[in-house]
């Protein structure tokens, strides 16, 4: 019953009801009244769930213990969070009255269950071993090389590209290339790298007189990287003797999940940095799979650097990323005296990435005469709290804290501009002219009122990035041309300028181009398989599989989950929960079976043998 339970604030089925029956008949109108599944449907999930409860739930696993009930008991807690802003923008709707209380129960104690059965059937999953069956399909898997899967793979990527020519233009893309061009102030809100190529990008459309065509040049050139980065991490797996069901389903996601061919199609910096992110989880998964080793070769040194490098170039959140694993690696290398040698590679590896990316990001600051400006995205969640607390008790609040607020924020005006989940309108009235002082005084601010009003800022930080951990809900994002008309019911999100185009020469594929970005929002409604492109879906396997490798000694895969770990948690504090920046760890999922896989005791001997 539990996932298709109405979470609303229900009226009483009998106003007047007094005595025992009559309470019988409250519970019995209401429940019914706030199940939302028709008796088909729920047919259905009943007969799934004997299933999972015979083969789960009542057989404990041998190693299973008080971890795993934490950890569902967590994951259901922020789905029923959510669940409840989402039907009501409180958390406070869970205990409007006794009645939410008896439904908040059975909705997490549903979820409880559905993420336990969840968690042993993919523990049950990643230590199964190859069988007999499909020995037609390993054998087609082997035979695969790296040309070949690139080929395998272009051919339905290759439809989505003619129909999305010349490549879609995001609103950050679009404002770098005025940036370049001279028709906007030049800021460094934008990494200065994107401005550079993306700016070189349409300066040769106008000097060729065909700005399509070199859109199209970029894409395909975009496209091309893309598909080789998926191609490698295939290759890698099967170097790597992982099972040919994980790298079966790694391929057949990477052909029909939108995340990957929908966003090869986009020109911006997040598709550059999603192809790196996968580049970085690929290189790690190696190094999961032959420990420091990895550091013998040269080329693996060089790749490395390479990719770290551009990951700090391309976005600014990629230098934590890139930060994050390198500290890792020098605390792994230092722990153990067989593995000290390798600590002068990995500093040089740090020193070279630091050199070329902060280096470089200086150096074409400086070039392209960039002004600096402080982003302030990674205090979203905290300026929605304070704009929430303004916006319900501006009355209560002293006339102190206001003044402190107003050094950092426009008082007057963030408790109007706050919206639940979209951060970007109260970020932008921080006032520039902000000391440290004055950041000091804010946080104090925030500290107390925090004490003073806990569900407002527990409401705050659901409302704006509970869907990251929401089964039932996601914020998707493709970006798609259209014809001039912007239309919600076709695509949500769309490039709409079309000055920056030869518009008149796209015209007949509009249609085309619409039904295609109408598939991409529908993917996530098909069963089961549209979870692999949604954000909950993604972050809920990150912590499952994150805890299995912990619980079956298999942590050197926590290496290939690092980039997905710490995307992830940034995306908690972005001005706004969706695909866009949650792209790295949805598509990185395939590489964490394979990590998992890779690391087993007999995995770990074979390679270690080879080298």
């Amino acid at each position: 019953i539990a996932p298709g339970l109405d979470l609303a604030v229900q009226k009483k089925a009998l106003p007047d009801a007094v005595g025992f029956w009559d309470a019988c008949y409250q519970a019995i109108a209401r429940t019914s009244a706030a199940i939302t599944a028709d008796s088909l449907s729920l047919a259905a999930v009943f007969c799934v769930a004997l299933w999972l409860c015979a083969r789960f739930l009542f057989r404990k696993p041998a190693r299973a213990g008080v971890g795993e009930s934490l950890l569902c008991a967590l994951l259901s807690g922020l789905m029923l969070l959510e669940r409840a802003v989402r039907a009501g923008g409180s958390v406070s709707l869970l205990y409007a009255n006794a009645f939410q209380a008896f439904k908040a129960t059975l909705y997490w104690a549903g979820l409880f269950l559905f993420f336990l059965a969840g968690l042993r059937g993919l523990n049950t999953l990643i230590n199964a071993a190859p069988n007999s069956r499909g020995a037609g399909l390993t054998g087609w898997m082997e035979r695969q090389t790296g040309r070949k899967i690139f080929l395998w793979l272009s051919i339905p990527w290759l439809l989505q590209i003619i129909l999305k020519y010349p490549g879609v233009l995001m609103w950050d893309t679009y404002q770098q290339i005025k940036q370049y061009l001279g028709e906007y102030a030049r800021l460094s809100n934008h990494p200065p790298l994107g401005t550079l190529l993306y700016g070189l990008m349409a300066k040769l459309g106008l000097a060729i007189g065909n700005v399509n065509l070199a859109y199209f040049l970029f894409m395909l050139i975009q496209a091309a990287a893309f598909l080789w980065v998926l191609a490698y991490s295939l290759t890698v797996m099967k170097r790597l003797g992982v099972n040919p069901w994980i790298r079966f389903g790694a391929m057949f996601l990477y052909t029909v999940s939108p995340c990957y061919a929908g966003w090869a199609t986009v020109i911006c910096k997040d598709t550059q940095f999603l192809i790196l992110c996968l580049w970085a989880g690929v290189l790690l998964l190696n190094f999961a799979a032959e420990g420091f080793a990895f550091f013998e070769k040269k080329k693996n040194l060089v790749a490395l650097c390479a990719d770290f490098s551009l990951l700090w170039l391309t976005r600014y959140n990629g230098a934590a990323i890139v930060t994050v694993i390198f500290l890792v690696m020098a605390v792994s290398a230092l722990r153990r005296a067989g593995n000290r040698r390798w600590f002068g590679r990995v500093a040089i590896a740090a020193l070279v990435t630091v050199l070329v990316g902060a280096g470089g990001n200086a150096a074409l600051l400086r070039a392209l005469n960039v002004k600096q400006v402080t982003l302030y995205d990674v205090y979203s969640l905290p300026f929605e709290q304070t704009a929430r607390v303004v916006k319900l008790h501006d009355g209560d609040l002293p006339a102190d804290e206001k003044s402190v607020i107003d050094r950092v924020l426009e008082y007057n005006v963030i408790g109007d501009n706050y919206n639940p989940w979209y951060a970007d309108a109260v970020k932008d009235t921080f006032r520039s002219t902000a000391t440290a002082a004055d950041m000091a005084g804010y946080f104090r601010v925030w500290l107390q009122q925090m004490i003073r009003y806990p569900m407002d800022y527990l409401d705050a930080a659901v409302n704006l990035n509970g869907v990251l951990f929401d089964l039932q809900f996601n914020r998707a994002m493709y970006v798609s041309l259209t014809d001039g008309a912007l239309s919600p019911t076709v695509y949500p999100y769309s490039f709409n300028d079309m000055k920056m185009y030869d518009a008149s020469a796209i015209t007949g594929l509009n249609a085309a181009q619409r039904a295609l970005t109408q598939w991409y929002f529908s993917f996530e409604k098909l069963p089961v398989l549209g979870w692999f492109a949604t954000m909950g879906f993604g972050a809920n396997i990150l912590v499952m599989m994150a805890y299995l490798c912990v619980l079956n000694d298999r942590k050197k895969a926590l290496w290939a989950l690092i980039p997905s770990a710490v995307t992830a948690f940034m995306c908690l504090f972005t001005p706004v929960a969706y695909l866009r920046y949650a792209l790295p760890y949805v598509c990185s999922l395939p590489l964490w079976f394979a990590a998992y896989d890779a690391t087993s005791p007999k995995a770990c001997s074979s390679v270690t043998t080879a080298l």
